[in-house]
């Protein structure tokens, strides 16, 4: 039986996710705050996951034929670089959730990535979710400027991956205001199950 190792793929739009995989046999391991009721659940409190909880609870004895990052983490508004609205301890602790979503967002799949090196291989496809605010000038992308330069470094991230080891990569742009968003998403993990290209964007 082929393995998945998903994070932030419990519930919504994420849970489709998991779906596409246990409907083409793979056993889904879920990293998340709310788990899937046919997956292996890892129940996070995400202020709670760091370093070591990582290292301690990403050890795994099987291949991991599957890695998906759907999680999200954002923590700055645009109102918050009015100066004249700021006060010491709101930056203070501004700069302490930001950098913990930069944790989550980034740093996190980097790491997770390290810790189950030993369980990827040439087969493997590990893929992340990112988003069109990525691009420096997509309307909006300034009102949650963390989210858009976290999906940004993601993106440089698999392709940095991508170029230095033998596993698949690939990429997924969502526009969840479509009707049909669902079900391409859906179908965009089926394909990539038996797709053979070493990388892939898509666009659901």
């Amino acid at each position: 039986m082929k393995h998945a190792l998903l994070v932030g793929c419990g519930t919504g739009k994420g849970a489709l996710i998991t779906d596409a995989l246990l409907d083409n046999g793979y056993q889904v391991t879920n990293i998340g705050s709310s788990g899937h009721p046919n997956a292996n659940n890892i129940i996070v409190d995400w202020a709670n996951v760091d370093i070591p909880f990582i290292h301690k609870n990403c050890q795994f004895d099987n291949s991991i034929d599957f890695v998906f990052f759907n999680q999200n983490s954002s923590s700055l508004r645009q109102e918050n670089f009015n100066l004249s609205q700021s006060d010491n301890l709101t930056s203070w602790r501004l700069i302490k959730d930001w950098s913990n979503s930069l944790w989550l967002s980034c740093q996190l799949p980097f790491l997770l990535l390290h810790t189950v090196k030993n369980n990827l291989h040439q087969g493997s496809a590990v893929g992340w979710m990112l988003s069109g605010y990525m691009k420096y000038n997509k309307a909006g992308n300034a009102q949650h400027a963390d989210y858009s330069s976290f999906k940004y470094f993601n993106y440089l991230q698999m392709q940095c991956f991508d170029q230095e080891n033998e596993f698949k990569t690939f990429g997924i742009y969502p526009d969840f205001s479509a009707d049909s968003s669902s079900e391409k998403l859906y179908n965009v993990i089926v394909e990539v199950l038996s797709c053979t290209d070493k990388h892939k964007e898509y666009h659901v």
